[in-house]
């Protein structure tokens, strides 16, 4: 018999290979010189430290503290090179950390472990909603397990899970979904004492603590009671449900696969689940958290998304906090983790079951060891059902190359992007047009966040309403704009109204969807390139500015 040290080295370089591998299918358009700009996945040459990237300028503090990262690191690690690292990190961290949780088991069931892992529909939607970041968050998940499950000296597993947690806390939800992983791990995988508890829970609150100071100190908006239609699951019909159970059903529209709804990305998710099922039946110890860890978040997310799960989640949006999981379908990554676990359990049940071999299924808590081999036809049973495994999770979302190369290559900014920044300065800009979305021919005509704000070193206003299209009907989640907010919407700019709201510049975006101003009586144009314009406020009303 092969040593066991040998066998689970053979097993964690089988799931790093196919880790590493789709990760490669799935990424490699985004490398290259330059930044990502997709959806809310966007970053400057050169970010600034304001108020914004502190947390503190009164907005909500989602990106806190990825966005101070970043500019503090920019000067090291350019701001597109870490957009890039992260981008493939969310895929490789899953990856590896399911391969560890299943190391045990032998090399076929780490190989479909990490597939179902890295080619995930929760994964890919993820991406494709411009949300890199939160998928960061829950590909930790997996490293918290297997700290909790396999490291012994308590200073070590304290470190060891700080490290894994630093970047799911790069942001709020994040934080929170790495602590609540580290404290139940702890109780339920690592049976650790009571002071031990507490210690990962305190650590946990620390790591939190750049968006917790940021929102009791920066005055948050609190969340609104749309935000709960508008970021619910889509789940209507049995078909929109099975799509939800194997890890889909995101609330955006325009980040769901169309080939999620065919007949062999159906039959795959169903055999995914089936999978799932033999392995939780065939755990003896923690079968309670692993079907706990598999149904919770998609039972919650689902009743989220019904009449009366509406109403109770949309009227808690004004409970400072809650907005966090507004978007449900962040939820459904702590099942989509659980599903590539177990999915390759159940898989090895079968496979021992046609081998005519005695099953050994394990715990959660050590994964077993890995069934019997049979012999040469053992291993031909074995190697036979991984391959079937890995077209399986293939098949869950065959088109999601061509998706995410669409979505994810990296771009330059125009030439004159410099000067904007410098001929705005420290000024209180307003952006244009009125709209929080950019979509311009030098970023590939994709859809993304203004950057401005990244940029630019004084106050900025802008929109910040997020317009959600939800069975046909508009629905616009965001802050309370200013009165002058629908003359700036309709092109319409005052200088008297300018002067009043504070603003000293407006920066306008060329080339990309709404209404800019066709005059500017009152204004002066300072900056004018094929990109932008900048048009400064005067002073005093006397002042004459260019139409």
């Amino acid at each position: 018999m092969m040593p066991a040290r040998r066998r689970d080295a053979l097993a964690v370089g089988a799931g790093t290979f196919v880790t590493l591998a789709l990760t490669a299918v799935l990424l490699w358009p985004a490398l290259g010189r330059g930044e990502l700009l997709y959806r809310d996945f966007v970053t400057v040459p050169d970010p600034s430290v304001t108020a914004r990237t502190l947390g503190v300028d009164g907005s909500a503090p989602r990106a806190v503290p990825l966005d101070l990262v970043t500019a503090l690191l920019d000067p090291v690690i350019p701001s597109g090179v870490q957009q890039q690292v992260m981008l493939l990190a969310t895929l490789v961290l899953a990856g590896t950390g399911v391969t560890l949780l299943l190391r045990r088991r032998g090399p076929a069931v780490t190989a479909v472990g990490a597939a179902l892992a890295t080619w995930s529909p929760y994964a890919v939607e993820r991406l494709l909603v411009g949300q890199p970041p939160t998928l960061l968050a829950v590909s930790c998940l997996g490293w918290l397990v297997v700290i909790a499950r396999d490291v012994r000296p308590r200073r070590r597993y304290l470190g060891l899970t700080v490290v894994a947690a630093l970047p799911a806390a790069l942001t709020p939800f994040g934080g929170a979904l790495a602590a609540s992983a580290a404290v139940v791990a702890g109780v339920l995988v690592r049976r650790a004492a009571r002071r031990e508890v507490l210690t990962v829970l305190a650590v946990g609150i620390a790591w939190c603590a750049p968006w917790l100071v940021a929102a009791a100190v920066g005055r948050t908006e609190v969340g609104q009671e749309a935000g709960a239609a508008a970021f619910a699951v889509r789940a209507p019909g049995l078909a929109g449900i099975l799509d939800v159970l194997g890890g889909g059903g995101v609330w955006s529209q325009a980040a769901t696969p169309a080939s999620r709804g065919g007949v062999l990305p159906s039959t795959a998710t169903v055999v995914v689940l089936v999978l799932a099922a033999i392995g939780v039946v065939g755990l003896r110890r923690l079968r309670g958290l692993a079907a706990a860890a598999l149904l919770a978040p998609l039972a919650v997310a689902l009743l989220a998304g019904t009449g009366p799960g509406l109403a109770v989640s949309g009227a808690a949006q004004v409970v400072p906090g809650l907005g966090l999981f507004r978007d449900t379908h962040r939820l459904v990554g702590v099942s989509a983790i659980a599903l590539a676990v177990l999915a390759p359990i159940g898989l090895d049940a079968v496979a021992a079951r046609l081998r005519h071999a005695s099953v050994s299924p394990g715990s959660l808590s050590s994964l077993g060891s890995p069934t019997g081999s049979g012999g040469p036809a053992g291993r031909v049973v074995s190697g036979s059902l991984a391959v079937v495994g890995l077209a399986v999770a293939v098949l869950t979302v065959p088109d999601a190359p061509r998706l995410l190369h669409a979505a994810y290559q990296p771009v330059s900014y125009p030439a004159g992007w410099a000067r904007v920044v410098d001929t705005v300065g420290e000024r209180h800009a307003l952006l244009l047009p009125w709209q929080p979305m950019r979509q311009v021919g030098w970023a590939r005509s994709v859809p993304f966040l203004d950057t401005a704000p990244l940029a630019l070193r004084g106050e900025v206003t802008r929109s910040r309403s997020l317009l959600v299209e939800r069975d046909g009907r508009p629905i616009v989640v965001g802050p309370t704009e200013p009165p002058t907010a629908a003359g700036w919407q309709a092109g319409r700019l005052d200088p008297v109204a300018l002067r009043a709201a504070g603003i000293e510049v407006v920066l306008e975006w060329r080339g990309t969807p709404g209404v800019l101003p066709a005059t500017h009586d009152g204004l002066q144009l300072v900056l004018d390139t094929p990109d932008f314009r900048v048009w400064q406020v005067p002073a005093s009303p006397g002042a004459s500015g260019a139409g």
